[in-house]
């Protein structure tokens, strides 16, 4: 039972579905300020943070070539995959009329963080959790665009780092890694911005 909530948690707060929370709760909290009123721009935010993102998985489960390559695949691609929707995200906010600083900084730490936790992946040859910085960063940054009435979203970051160790998908080192990372980079680009 125990493996199965885990499970849970960890499928509802992958890193495109917290961007999909986020980025919608700054829509519904001041869609003004944080996006000018303009719907267009909420929907990039979800085709760059989620759509593309999410393909990484769908790619993965149903291409036979990634498919045979299990997990590990799986988690390539969605590097991958979000990487490419971060770039092409802070690539939109260079046409916008008038990008919002929520946006902005938003957008600037899933792309900086994301870089970070490649390189201590790929050539750090450390596996720092993309759940843990996936869920970090964000929930500082809703901290800082709707305010401190968000506060209890911090509770989901021990819920999804207590999942991914309950899977074993990762230590504990390993979830500290990912989420300093997303906290440290979002902490800095926030206080820039605000």
């Amino acid at each position: 039972m125990r493996e199965k909530i885990a499970y849970l948690i960890s499928s509802i707060f992958t890193v495109p579905m917290v961007a999909l929370i986020v980025f919608t709760i700054m829509w519904f909290d001041n869609k003004a300020a944080n996006y000018n009123g303009n719907f267009n721009y909420y929907l990039s935010s979800i085709l760059f943070f989620t759509i593309i993102p999410i393909m990484a998985y769908i790619v993965a489960r149903t291409i036979p070539k990634f498919k045979s390559g299990g997990r590990e695949k799986e988690r390539k691609l969605a590097f991958i995959f979000g990487i490419a929707g971060y770039i092409l995200g802070n690539l939109s906010l260079l046409v916008m009329k008038r990008p919002t600083k929520a946006m902005v900084g938003l957008y600037l730490s899933y792309l900086i963080s994301s870089f970070i936790l490649a390189f201590i992946n790929r050539v750090l040859k450390f596996k720092a959790s993309g759940h843990a910085c996936g869920i970090t960063g964000p929930v500082l940054a809703v901290n800082f665009i709707a305010g401190i009435k968000m506060w209890f979203l911090f509770l989901l970051i021990p819920l999804v780092m207590w999942s991914r160790l309950v899977l074993k998908r990762h230590d504990f080192k390993q979830l500290i890694v990912g989420a300093a990372t997303s906290f440290v980079v979002t902490l800095v680009i926030m206080m820039c911005i605000y």
